[in-house]
């Protein structure tokens, strides 16, 4: 009627299993790719990039998706930056009735990619960025 104990091995200290463990740990690693992404650009992206990837397939994926995106975006930014600025030389209305829309529609459009993967990553799952938004810098 004695239960085997289960080895220490083979259980966390909360008593979940070290494979869930590592696995939530990767699940919030990439989550926090993508909110990092969302409020810092691609700071802390390029970080959990470059020191967490190596520990998963999955982690590496969204790190490397974070990191696209964010890339993508800074250098959809410094486009609309350099429009803006040429408009500027003949007109500041001009540049800015020009300039901020485009920058918005790139916001918000980048913006819902990430939280889409910030949603998929949560779940465990795998969210493919289309590639006519996301340019692939790292892989």
């Amino acid at each position: 009627m004695t239960s085997k104990p289960v080895p220490q091995a083979d259980v966390a200290e909360a008593g979940v299993p070290q494979e869930d463990a590592a696995r939530n740990r990767d699940v919030s690693s990439a989550a926090l790719g993508y909110l990092g992404a969302i409020v810092l650009g691609p700071v802390i992206p390029v970080g959990v990039y470059v020191f967490r990837s190596k520990r998963s397939p999955f982690l590496r994926y969204h790190a490397a998706a974070a990191v696209n995106l964010s890339l993508t975006a800074a250098l959809y930014a410094l486009c609309c930056l350099i429009l803006g600025g040429l408009l500027a030389l003949d007109s500041i209305t001009v540049a800015l009735l020009v300039a901020l829309p485009v920058a918005v529609a790139i916001w918000a459009s980048m913006l819902r990619y990430l939280i889409r993967g910030l949603c998929a990553a949560s779940r465990g799952e795998e969210y493919q960025v289309p590639d006519w938004i996301c340019a692939h810098i790292v892989s």
